[in-house]
């Protein structure tokens, strides 16, 4: 649904200045349009915002002018992110409502690439061939392909779809992000070298926070697979492990197996309580203590705490959490 909205558009020239400065420009909602071939903002921005955005424009000497939109259909008023479901495959949903927009799938040859694109909510399909991109950025060379060749769009009636008016925005944005995906995407392969040099079967790491402590991962080929499940972890798992990884203090932990403590091991995990008077019902650990041999736990609801009379074997209560923490 469209919403119509009255709003100050700053339009600031296209120059070797405004280039350099693009990455401040966005800051104040200034993005570039390649249609119209200038910076502007397509939504809102406060009066406070638009002074620092006037004495920017002085500082630096870009050029601009303003113009008032009278019921504008700001596509950007209801915000859209990017669902990177691999590097082929992309959802652009609605942020406040998680609704599903559009489908970009990219199948890549020796030569040449394909592109698929679907607007879910308005049935409309476009299909092109590519030919072999720049960069590593796919969103980015979508956009710049089918800004130069906007006879493909208008002959399948996608023209119709709102999609090329809110992809500038958010490849900028995105664009950002893969910076973090191509500095992962790097230090995986020199993970994997490492790893190989120790002659380890593979072992990667354990004690990863998001994961059972004791599960462990191996690097197999260029892919992680998971001794919790015995199969190879899906994309956004193995994010998770190497984002740990690549913080510095945790670089240490590459290739070395560590004993879980009882905290990590624990606490956070819910387990089952039976009480006489409230019956059975999860709690979440809060903390943990060993004594003779045996694991005393402490309990919590957010509000209060209390001590489980039932004092546990560590294996045993390793099997109840998992049970319930799956």
């Amino acid at each position: 649904m469209s919403i119509n909205v009255n709003y100050t558009k700053f339009i600031i020239d296209k120059s070797d200045t405004a280039y350099k400065q693009k990455d401040q420009l966005k800051t104040f909602g200034i993005y570039y349009d390649f249609d119209k071939k200038y910076y502007c903002n397509n939504s809102i921005i406060n009066e406070a915002l638009q002074e620092q955005l006037i004495w920017f424009c002085q500082k630096f000497n870009l050029s601009y002018k303003t113009e008032e939109i009278k019921n504008g259909n700001d596509l950007n008023v209801n915000k859209y992110k990017i669902l990177t479901i691999d590097k082929n495959n992309f959802l652009i949903e609605k942020l406040f409502n998680n609704l599903k927009c559009y489908l970009i799938t990219i199948y890549t040859g020796m030569n040449k690439n394909t592109v698929n694109i679907l607007d879910i909510r308005k049935s409309l399909h476009l299909s092109a061939t590519l030919p072999e991109f720049e960069s590593s950025d796919y969103l980015f060379e979508i956009l710049k392909y089918f800004t130069y060749n906007k006879d493909e769009i208008h002959n399948s009636n996608f023209q119709d779809s709102d999609l090329f008016s809110i992809l500038p925005n958010l490849v900028d944005s995105y664009s950002l992000d893969l910076k973090k995906e191509e500095k992962l995407e790097k230090f995986k392969y020199k993970i994997i070298q490492e790893i190989l040099s120790k002659n380890q079967n593979g072992f990667l790491c354990n004690c990863v926070p998001g994961f059972f402590p004791e599960t462990e991962f191996y690097i197999l080929g260029n892919r992680i697979k998971s001794s919790f499940t015995d199969n190879f972890i899906p994309y956004n798992q193995e994010k998770k492990i190497l984002e740990y990884l690549f913080k510095n203090e945790n670089k240490k932990y590459i290739g070395v197996w560590r004993e879980p403590t009882d905290y990590e091991l624990f606490v956070g995990n819910k387990i089952s309580i039976n009480e006489k008077n409230t019956g059975e019902f999860l709690a979440k650990i809060t903390s943990v203590k060993s004594i003779d041999e045996k694991l005393q736990i402490t309990i919590g609801n957010g509000n209060k705490e209390a001590v489980v009379p039932k004092y546990f074997d560590k294996d045993e209560l390793l099997s109840i959490i998992k049970e319930y923490n799956r």
